[in-house]
């Protein structure tokens, strides 16, 4: 039979067979289900992860310290796992003592730098400035002496007398300038300064009014120069007192902070040592090795910063105790009796000017004396200490202060009897000063000369022996961090040997 084989039995029947069999195929090769059709959090993905638009705050808190906790815990059990293992022990070790080493030598030479830092200040600003207070207040004392002993005398001052009081007035006003340079942030100083700088003046104005009405022979001269006396006495000379007080003050207190010894820094070395020896014996106990040459030449390092801060600190020490014995306490004495002295002596100037008695003021005027006598007696003490056999300026102020208190007696017994010419010549003249028939005014003249080169002598000592001091810290702060660091190198180098017997 001929015609399509689609329309052949053959054909048909091949076809109804073919049918079903395909379409099982097809059914079997198909996907279960349609996954676009899937919820999101069903799908399948390589990395599961947490969605959290759905999570509550809860679970995200939780979550997040969970995944910012592991990974620093992981790492934290490592290391603890590393240090219990004895590579781990000896390089925990390492670092220990190159720490403690390192904090000690640094704080030492920290302190150390402070010390020659504070000493080179004292040298160079805190003393000056003390000596420039001193200086400032003995020479407006000696300017109010000048200016009432002209006022005695009638007619023009004397030239010698008037070139004496414009000296002093000059010193003070450049012992103020040097004062208001080195007194820092100290702005009550600075206040009293100014005080001074401002009423003299106002001073000088009210003694040149007086010399011209003494000139004139107007009597109104006298209640000028007690005026101006008045003035410079209760408010300029107790403004320079207070300022050179706290300039002393200044001194003393940063000499003895400076000259104590380094105790604190000091048992930080020591510490560090005792550390090393600790190591060392733990290291001999693990790797049964007695010695060990890096931390030994550590050990050796560190002993020798300690014995030169030792030898740095008793340097400095013994310089500050015999400076206080030698050079500081026969200063303070000498500045405090000298300023005495001016005053006693402006004093039985006034008197005369007065034309009153002074038997009142003989009390004032023995503990003067006395004063005078015990710091006398300190320098004395002082040159015996030094081993010092010069001694013509002690005899001279001696000297001078027998022959003053003589001249002064014979002042008060010619005011008390009306000798005012015999008074005169005892206040005012210099000329005729002998050790046979002394002056006031001549004897006066030789102490104030004399304890003027004593302070001097004294301000030299003090000023060699702060030297020392600032000499014995010298290189003490770099040593010791150069010497610590190289204990750091040491110690690493010692422990280099024994890490590797375990890698």
């Amino acid at each position: 039979m001929t015609g399509d084989a689609g329309h052949s039995p053959k054909g048909y029947l091949r076809q109804r067979l073919r049918g079903p069999w395909e379409r099982a195929l097809a059914k079997r090769k198909a996907p279960l289900f349609n996954s676009s059709e899937l919820p999101h959090d069903t799908e399948d993905h390589w990395l599961d992860r947490v969605d959290d638009t759905e999570s509550t705050p809860r679970n995200s808190l939780k979550t997040w310290w969970i995944t910012a906790s592991s990974g620093p815990l992981y790492r934290a059990r490592v290391i603890w796992r590393f240090i219990s293992t004895t590579p781990g022990k000896m390089v925990t070790l390492t670092i220990i003592l190159a720490a403690a080493i390192f904090a000690a030598g640094y704080s030492m030479s920290d302190y150390s730098a402070a010390r020659q830092q504070s000493l080179t200040e004292m040298l160079d600003t805190t003393e000056p400035t003390s000596s420039a207070a001193h200086n400032l207040y003995t020479s407006l004392s000696l300017a109010d002496t000048m200016a009432t002993t002209g006022m005695v005398q009638s007619g023009v001052m004397p030239e010698e007398s008037l070139s004496t009081y414009y000296q002093a007035l000059d010193r003070a006003s450049t012992a103020a300038s040097e004062v208001a340079a080195g007194i820092g942030e100290d702005a009550q100083a600075a206040e009293l300064i100014a005080r001074v700088q401002r009423q003299l003046p106002v001073y000088a104005g009210l003694v040149e009014t007086s010399r011209s009405n003494n000139r004139q022979g107007n009597p109104v001269s006298v209640s000028y120069m007690a005026e101006a006396s008045a003035l410079m006495r209760d408010e300029i000379l107790e403004d320079a007192s207070a300022i050179f007080d706290r300039a002393s003050h200044n001194v003393s207190a940063q000499q003895y902070q400076a000259m104590r010894p380094q105790w604190v820094p000091l048992s930080g070395l020591i510490a560090a040592v005792i550390f090393l020896l600790i190591a060392q014996w733990w290291l001999w106990r693990i790797t049964r090795r007695r010695l060990n040459k890096g931390f030994l030449a550590a050990t050796a390092m560190m002993f020798l910063a300690i014995l030169w801060v030792s030898g740095s600190n008793f340097a400095t020490w013994q310089a500050g105790n015999r400076s206080f014995e030698q050079a500081a306490l026969p200063w303070d004495s000498l500045t405090t009796s000298r300023i005495s002295a001016q005053q006693a002596r402006t004093t039985e100037t006034l008197a005369l000017v007065r034309r009153q008695s002074i038997e009142d003021t003989n009390s004032s005027f023995e503990e003067t004396a006395r004063a005078l006598s015990s710091a006398l007696d300190d320098v004395e003490n002082a040159q015996h200490r030094k081993k010092e056999h010069s001694q013509e300026a002690l005899d001279s102020a001696r000297t001078a202060l027998s022959q003053w208190e003589e001249a002064h007696a014979h002042l008060v017994s010619d005011l008390r009897s009306g000798e005012f010419s015999e008074a005169l010549r005892l206040t005012t003249n210099t000329s005729e000063h002998s050790d046979q028939s002394p002056t006031t005014a001549g004897a006066f003249n030789d102490l104030d000369e004399a304890l003027g080169e004593l302070i001097g002598q004294s301000r030299t000592t003090m000023r060699s022996f702060i030297r020392d001091g600032l000499g014995a810290t010298t290189l003490v702060s770099v040593s010791v961090l150069l010497l610590s660091l190289g204990s750091i190198v040491a110690v690493v180098l010692g422990i280099r040997p024994r890490l590797q017997e375990y890698l």
